[in-house]
C-alpha cells in the first residue's frame, strides 16, 4: 500500500470531531485503513494509525530509535571507544564466536 505523501492534514478540532468515525473505519478496514494526519493550520503535527499497522511498524520503529542511540553513543566516546574485539576479551569472551 502507497501512502499519500504529503498527506491530506485535517486541522486538529475536525479530527477530533471525527475521532469516532476514523475509529470505525479502522476497525472495518484494519491495516488497510489509511492513517490520519492532523495539525494547526493544516501543518502536520500528529498522525492517527489503525491499532494493527502501529503493531507493524513498532519493531521497525524500535530499532531506528535503538540505531538512532547507538550513533548517539558512539560519536560521545570518540576516541576512548574501543573495537568489538576488545570489548569481548574484557567480557572473557572469543569474539569469534559473535561472527
Amino acid at each position: 500500500m502507497v501512502y499519500q505523501l504529503p498527506p491530506q492534514v485535517l486541522p486538529t478540532t475536525e479530527a477530533r470531531a471525527r475521532l469516532s468515525q476514523i475509529v470505525a473505519d479502522f476497525a472495518r478496514r484494519g491495516a488497510a485503513a489509511e492513517p490520519v494526519a492532523f495539525g494547526s493550520h493544516r501543518k502536520p503535527q500528529g498522525v492517527i494509525v489503525p491499532w494493527e499497522l502501529w503493531a507493524e511498524l513498532a519493531p521497525a520503529l524500535e530499532d531506528l530509535l535503538d540505531a538512532t542511540e547507538a550513533r548517539h553513543r558512539l560519536a560521545e566516546a570518540g576516541e576512548a571507544r574501543s573495537d568489538f574485539d576488545h570489548a569481548a576479551a574484557a567480557l572473557g569472551r572469543d569474539a569469534t564466536q559473535y561472527r
